[in-house]
């Protein structure tokens, strides 16, 4: 339990906070291969109820704060039953399954490094084995975690992942490289029965896509983030691009249930997908045409 709470403190700052150091052209050079470790160290999906803000309507203070915890436990309970129901059916779903498979289908020459390894794990290493991994990159690969969980948004209205980024390299303690990559994709809307059907369906043919999916399009956002692949993945640099102030985008974003315009800098416009970064550093990668 411990270790969830770290994982989801963690996810959560790399959600939240300015949390993007881009890879130095030099560091970039230096990196022979590297091996990348998928971590999906949680068992099933998330939900949340949506707080109500009584304290900080009421101007702060104990006894409001009180009165705010007392309404969301009270919101979580009566969730509970439809927790269970929508939990139910989807247990049958593996996400570590289907990020195997989406990892196993990566396609290394699109990588902007050259991918030693890539492996799905069931959770983080402890302190010690996490150090030693580090420490091995003195002398051998670097090493980049992608540490992903998984929720779906109140109502069912949207699939997310939140996924923090890491990359070490030559020993050092100091990340070379870190991102936060948002993949989100809306479920179209309904009732609750309607959303499980079509998520299920086919043996969980859209469900499994999803997931499969935001692993890929997670990786393909580190990818789009440290440069075009090429001459790199065989350890050398390639020249930074022209500095060009990218284009202003506006999309959708499902934020606890609620439908919000999210504008950032547009890294890649697509028919489908819009990947974007947002003024904190945080990438994302989202339907064009959510509404």
């Amino acid at each position: 339990m411990m270790r969830m709470l770290m994982v989801l403190a963690a996810l959560s700052l790399g959600a939240c906070a300015p949390f993007h150091k881009q890879l130095t052209q030099e560091d970039r050079a230096r990196i022979q291969e590297v091996d990348v470790r998928v971590v999906v160290a949680q068992e099933s999906f998330m939900f949340s109820a949506q707080s109500p803000g009584v304290s900080a309507a009421a101007g702060g203070g104990l006894i409001p704060a009180l009165i705010d915890a007392s309404v969301q436990q009270s919101r979580q309970k009566a969730m509970a039953g439809e927790i269970q129901a929508t939990v139910g059916p989807l247990l049958d779903y593996d996400f570590r399954v289907e990020a195997g498979r989406a990892v196993k289908a990566l396609n290394h020459e699109a990588m902007p490094l050259k991918v030693r390894s890539v492996e799905v794990l069931a959770g983080m290493p402890t302190k010690a084995e996490h150090e030693a991994r580090i420490a091995a990159t003195r002398s051998g690969p670097a090493y980049m975690v992608l540490l992903l969980h998984y929720a779906i948004e109140p109502g069912l209205s949207a699939f997310t992942t939140r996924t923090t980024v890491s990359l070490w390299q030559e020993g050092r303690t100091e990340q070379s490289y870190r991102a936060a990559a948002i993949y989100q994709a809306p479920l179209e809307g309904g009732q609750r029965t309607d959303v499980i059907k079509r998520l299920t369906a086919d043996d969980g043919k859209v469900l499994r896509g999803l997931m499969r999916e935001s692993v890929t399009e997670s990786l393909r956002m580190v990818a789009l983030d440290i440069g075009p692949a090429g001459k790199a993945n065989a350890g050398t640099a390639v020249p930074a691009p022209p500095a060009a102030t990218p284009a202003s985008k506006s999309v959708k974003f499902n934020f606890n249930g609620a439908w919000m315009p999210l504008t950032g800098a547009s890294i890649e416009d697509e028919a489908a997908r819009t990947v974007l970064r947002d003024p904190a550093g945080a990438l994302y990668s989202l339907r064009s045409s959510a509404q």
